[in-house]
């Protein structure tokens, strides 16, 4: 698989570099040119120069990728775009040659492993870095002058606009709702509820007048969730920075403080500095922050909107649930209701771990074959392509052997195409067979067992969450409401890891009893189930007046069907687990 990394800096003019929509634009045509598979890392507003490949969080996971062997070759617009720092260049250039990986700099094959290119690439490298020092020096200077004058860079404070000329301007419509963010603080109204007040009344924030999105990610699923910038909102943070920010009283400071200029003021000095010494006294004391233990943050998701379930937990206050996502965001955007965060957790350990009804259903359950023969048809292939490089990779070495050939360069490089493409395909093979195993009944049955028989031995909360996220892959909760009044009934659905059959649950408002009412199933369960099945399949036969026999290999319907009954998990209060 080839990778294609796309970088472009902050703050770039239009014109004046090459966009990521570009750069991915070429790097996907090579791909497909060259018939590969392809795999996109973009550092979007990230700068080359940076030291630290944490900051750089695509291209730390495109190394990642190449020292596991998932990425063989890499594409890029030029290396500018790969780095401006020569310390960061031979981390690249180390990890490629050491997993034998291709570098393609414009779509041209650059051997890094011949001492001219490495000689060539370095020189390039420092003279990346120089570029960029460079410009950095001219920059720094240039804002230091516009300083002197007056004039401002970079994004403007909220209540200011810049003028033709660079230089800062009061904008008065802002300017009014500083006046009275100060005003409501300065009578000792805390930040958090001046942000509140101010969403209440729709007032603008300063981001609600740009396009594009910010990018979010989330440290329980790792995905990233993207937000409209029209769409940003007030929040305490936000105000109690504002407050801080000694600009409103005429005095900007940048270069991490260690330049000021004059600005026109839009508090009195004295009004600034009265409100800040009253800031913290408008602070609740909350002590330490609390850290707060969320068993299934990850896994649940609404049967509404479609968002994550999220838990919300404060001991002091009433808090205590799973909530949608969309609500706790804005009430209005989604009808589903929270879930008691003790109920819902003891209701899946039960379920998993205490439950034989859980055990006896997956017990059950068989691998999908349409997916085990596909997987298994992919497998003979990769194992048929590997016997044939290793014929072409044992005739290479018979002709080095040759004295004739032993200095042969080219025979030399296509030896290392072949052990490479064997090595390839022998990584996939392992992945494949991994997946075989994973989808086996006999295999997953034991790995459930094994799990559960794990959570018998602990209790703390980390090996629970542990042994819960090995089992579960998702659950959604769907709310049904009563006509009038507070009630209704949760619908909870649990998909499981490893298996295409899902169980289906319903409890009611107060989530105490646990009712199996459905399952999904993606063939017959039991000999009863089967047995059925045939019989329904020979009506089916007869009925259409065809002469065909059942299949041997007849595993039954796919289907969807009711509880019966016998499942039910109930909850005591006195029995209910808190993990705080």
């Amino acid at each position: 698989m080839i990778a294609i990394y796309c970088r472009i800096s902050k703050h770039k003019v239009e014109g004046k570099d090459v966009s990521i929509e570009t750069q991915l634009e070429k790097g996907i045509a090579f791909a497909k040119l060259e018939g590969l598979e392809y795999k996109s890392f973009i550092d979007r507003a990230i700068s080359g120069t940076k030291d630290e490949i944490k900051d750089r969080p695509e291209f730390a996971l495109l190394l990642d990728h190449i020292n596991k062997g998932i990425i063989t070759k890499v594409y890029c617009f030029d290396q500018s775009r790969i780095e401006r720092n020569n310390m960061i260049w031979n981390l690249f250039t180390y990890t490629m040659l050491k997993a034998k990986c291709k570098y393609y700099p414009g779509g041209n094959y650059l051997d890094l492993d011949v001492a001219e290119n490495r000689l060539y690439t370095g020189i390039l490298s420092l003279t990346n870095e120089f570029f960029a020092t460079l410009t950095g020096q001219k920059v720094k200077l240039a804002h230091y002058q516009n300083s002197l004058k007056g004039k401002s860079h970079g994004i403007t404070a909220y209540g200011y606009i810049r003028s033709e000329n660079g230089l800062l301007e009061i904008q008065e419509d802002q300017a009014k709702v500083v006046r009275r963010i100060f005003k409501m603080s300065g009578e000792g109204i805390g930040v958090y509820t001046i942000a509140k007040t101010l969403n209440k009344e729709s007032i603008p924030t300063k981001f609600n007048n740009f396009p594009g999105e910010f990018k979010r990610r989330d440290r329980y699923t790792n995905q990233y969730t993207y937000f409209k910038k029209v769409d940003v909102r007030w929040r305490g943070n936000v105000v109690h920075l504002l407050i801080t920010n000694q600009i409103y009283k005429g005095i900007r400071k940048w270069n991490s403080g260690e330049n000021e200029m004059k600005v026109p003021a839009i508090i009195d000095e004295a009004t600034w500095n009265s409100v800040n010494k009253n800031l913290d006294e408008n602070k609740k004391n909350p002590g330490k922050r609390d850290e707060y233990h969320y068993l299934l943050n990850g896994l649940v998701f609404c049967g509404i909107c479609g968002r994550e379930y999220r838990g919300k937990k404060r001991l002091k206050g009433r808090d205590n649930a799973y909530k949608c996502k969309s609500k706790l965001r804005n009430p209005q955007l989604c009808t589903s209701r929270a879930l008691s965060i003790p109920k819902l957790e003891t209701f899946v350990i039960n379920h998993l771990f205490e439950s034989k009804d859980f055990q006896k259903f997956l017990a059950g359950q068989a691998e999908n074959k349409g997916e085990t023969d596909n997987l298994n048809k992919k497998l003979a292939l990769l194992k048929k392509e590997i016997v044939g490089y290793k014929k072409v990779e044992k005739k290479a070495y018979d002709r080095l052997l040759d004295p004739e050939y032993e200095d042969d360069d080219e025979i030399k490089e296509r030896l290392r195409t072949i052990k490479k493409k064997i090595q390839d395909h022998e990584q996939n093979v392992e992945i494949i067979e991994n997946r075989l195993i994973e989808r086996d009944s006999k295999s997953r049955l034991a790995r459930v067992n094994n799990v559960i028989g794990q959570y018998k031995l602990i209790s703390g909360f980390d090996d629970t969450k542990k042994l819960v996220h090995s089992l579960i892959k998702r659950i959604t909760i769907k709310h049904n409401p009563k006509e009038t009044g507070r009630g209704g009934y949760f619908l909870v659905q649990i998909e499981y890891k490893g298996f295409d059959e899902s169980i289906t649950f319903m409890t009611g408002w107060d989530a105490l009893k646990w009712y199996q009412i459905g399952y999904y199933r993606s063939r017959a369960i039991t000999k009863e189930d089967l047995q059925d099945d045939i019989d329904l399949l020979k009506y089916f036969i007869k009925a259409s007046g065809k002469k065909i026999e059942v299949p041997k290999d007849f595993v039954g319907f796919e289907a969807h069907g009711g509880g019966k009954g016998e499942s039910i998990i109930e909850l005591h209060q006195e029995e209910l687990i808190y993990f705080d």
